[in-house]
């Protein structure tokens, strides 16, 4: 929940941060101030939106999503009910009407969209649910979610600096905003220099800490790298999705928000065409029905359903454990869990990781006598596991040959 609402803020502050540090005479500046009003105003409000996304790839029929969203919310308590509804004209693709409620951090979603996005990623038999919805809870840690949060949000673009000025013009209520694909360039690389500049208060907005406070130095080293390895990414990306452009029409009243988009991005892989058009209508109060039939998932349980998930048979092996080297962390992989512990894991200089004998009886069961003697990683493949070395997680995997992983073989192994 952390991570979906820190790519919130970041996608809010990508598109409005030049707006909302322009001169108010501006018309950037009084879109933002509309803006600024509307949120601060508005007690609640409903609305509808259709979206039609068009994706291109060379050589074959461009898939078409047709969207429909209808909205309502309250921003005083932070509550809000979507209805999506996504059809194609693949007829092997008949993707659910989705229906999600936030209140405050925490998101609800019907079970019918959860267990189709399960089958998706081949994680269907592990996503047993008999309640109507799915409840994604938010953790500690995590800020609480109200109109004071989201007014901090607006206070926090606002006082963002960038070197960067929309191209938008204003005709009585309405706002047309014009980006090329330079533009969009030059919009994410400011961004992501302020990011850098300022990673701590953008985490200390999402409730999180930084680990490692960097320096001065530290920083201008990572500008530096930031100069040497990204800078020249970008201008290969410039060129790359030459001819791409996103337009809006916006009009603000004291009692509506209507939005037209077209965001076309071109690149030698393919294309997409996005195009949008949104009402919202002001309201004097809402109120949001939320629902008794939940199946409640925690941050942990989502970690654990999705490593889990991991513990595939692959040519008679399942996944039973993992190994972090860089944080000293083992984890034993089940059939509904995972199981985490520490472990202290040395590097020699030529790279190789070594354990304590001591550790790997504890942790692996092996008919070893315990002691503090290094063992190689690599000795488990004399114990009935089979060890590979995952260098995209910089994590040693362990395998063993049985059809199943559940917590009474795995513990029947580790006896």
């Amino acid at each position: 929940m952390k991570k979906v609402l820190l790519a919130l803020i970041l996608v809010v502050a990508l598109l409005s941060t030049s707006v909302a540090s322009a001169a108010p005479a501006t018309p950037a500046g009084e879109y933002w101030e509309d803006i600024k009003v509307m949120y601060d105003e508005w007690v609640a409000m409903e609305g509808e939106s259709e979206i039609k996304i068009t994706l291109t790839v060379p050589e074959e029929e461009p898939m078409v999503f047709n969207v429909n969203l209808k909205s309502a919310g309250n921003l005083e308590n932070m509550t809000a009910w979507m209805e999506i509804v996504i059809t194609t004209d693949d007829p092997e693709l008949e993707i659910p009407v989705i229906h999600m409620i936030t209140q405050g951090s925490d998101m609800y979603l019907n079970t019918e969209i959860v267990k189709f996005i399960a089958e998706k990623m081949e994680m269907g038999d592990a996503v047993q649910i008999e309640e109507e919805y799915v409840m994604l809870q938010s953790g500690e840690g995590v800020p609480q979610v109200d109109k004071q949060y989201l007014l901090e949000i607006l206070e926090f673009v606002e006082g963002m600096e960038l070197d960067f000025e929309f191209d938008i013009t204003k005709e009585d209520d309405t706002y047309t905003l014009n980006i090329d694909s330079d533009q969009l360039i030059d919009l994410f690389a400011a961004y992501m220099q302020f990011s850098l500049k300022n990673s701590a208060e953008l985490m200390e907005l999402t409730g999180q800490e930084m680990e490692v406070e960097l320096t001065e130095e530290e920083m201008e080293q990572a500008l530096a790298m930031y100069e040497e390895v990204f800078v020249p990414m970008l201008e290969t990306a410039r060129e790359a999705i030459k001819g791409s452009y996103y337009k809006q029409v916006t009009t603000i009243t004291d009692e509506t928000y209507v939005e037209e988009g077209e965001f076309y991005l071109t690149s030698p892989i393919g294309e997409m065409l996005l195009t949008m058009e949104s009402t919202s209508n002001r309201l004097d109060d809402y109120t949001v029905e939320i629902p008794e039939s939940v199946k409640v998932y925690t941050q942990e349980d989502l970690n654990n359903l999705i490593m889990g998930s991991m513990a595939f048979p692959e040519e008679g092996r399942n996944l039973a454990a993992m190994i972090d080297v860089d944080n000293n962390m083992y984890m034993i992989i089940t059939e509904t869990e995972v199981l985490e512990g520490e472990v202290e894991i040395t590097i020699s200089n030529e790279g190789l990781s070594y354990m304590s004998v001591k550790d790997a009886v504890e942790i692996f069961g092996l008919d070893m006598e315990p002691s503090e003697k290094l063992m190689h990683t690599r000795e488990l493949d004399n114990h009935g596991f089979d060890i590979e070395w995952n260098e995209q997680l910089r994590m040693i995997e362990v395998y063993v040959e049985m059809p199943e992983v559940t917590v009474e073989t795995m513990t029947e192994i580790m006896e």
